[in-house]
């Protein structure tokens, strides 16, 4: 249908006025983007544990690819070594019920075995990418460690530096393993291809030996609780089938700090 049209004089000269603007398709040509959708980042987590008859069992489960998570599964690189009371075996190698040696000397019964696969290049929810930590044999003191170990991101180790006595009050802390990093006895790995982690849990919290270095096992934090909604508490609590509730971690049993650039210790 044409467009209605009128006819005016300006000057003599006829001239045609549109009273409305005529129909076109040009707008259809550039439709309007949709909004781009958020898609949650997820992967796949390895759990083998025991219950309380010491019956063992084991699991494949997709959850969110958020810190918390991810830090309960990244501890320990595929060969790291952990004393046990049957010698040293490689982490992998470990089954929930063996007994495993404490940094006092006691021994502690496996509960819970966790493992992820660091994939490089693979969208995370961090900034930094996941990188591996190896720590060179006496880095850390004679025999700390006895031959190279290399740990995942989540690792904390035991620092009995005597600046932490000054600093925080007590004997020792536990830090992350990141920041002993120095370039030469501990270096940052970028791996190049998947990697294996792992991450060990108790019934309670405990101070292991890997390679001869005292390394935490797993434990979310005293203030956990507060950083997860309930519905994603009952996902995360479903990793570890054998606790009801976040406090069934029980205490941290020594302090945590992260060591800021400007070289300050703060508590966690």
């Amino acid at each position: 249908m044409s467009t209605p049209k009128a006819v005016a004089l300006r000057s003599g000269t006829p001239t045609i006025t549109r009273r409305h603007k005529p129909w076109t398709v040009n707008a259809a040509r550039n439709p309007s983007k949709p909004a781009p959708r958020t898609v949650a980042l997820t992967r796949r987590y390895q759990v083998t544990w025991s219950d309380d008859d010491g019956q063992i069992h084991d699991f494949n489960r997709i959850a969110p690819a958020l810190p918390i998570f991810e830090q309960a599964f990244s501890a320990f690189s595929h060969g790291a070594v952990i004393a046990t009371a049957e010698g040293p075996v490689a982490v992998e190698d470990l089954v929930p019920g063996m007994e495993i040696e404490t940094a006092v000397g006691n021994m502690a019964t496996l509960r819970w075995l966790g493992s992820i696969t660091l994939v490089p290049g693979a969208p995370q929810t961090g900034d930094e990418p996941q990188r591996l930590y190896r720590v060179t044999a006496d880095a850390l003191g004679l025999g700390r460690p006895m031959t190279d170990v290399t740990f995942g991101p989540a690792a904390r180790l035991l620092n009995r530096d005597p600046t932490i006595r000054n600093a925080l009050g007590c004997e020792a802390a536990l830090a992350p393993v990141s920041t002993f990093e120095d370039g030469v006895g501990v270096v940052a790995l970028n791996p190049v291809s998947p990697v294996r982690v792992y991450h060990l849990a108790f019934d309670s919290h405990h101070v292991i030996r890997a390679g001869g270095i005292e390394v935490e096992s797993y434990h979310p934090g005293p203030d956990a609780h507060y950083s997860m909604s309930q519905e994603m508490r009952a996902t995360f609590l479903s990793m570890f089938p054998y606790l009801a509730t976040l406090q069934g971690f029980g205490r941290v049993l020594w302090p945590r700090f992260e060591s800021p650039a400007e070289g300050e210790y703060e508590i966690v």
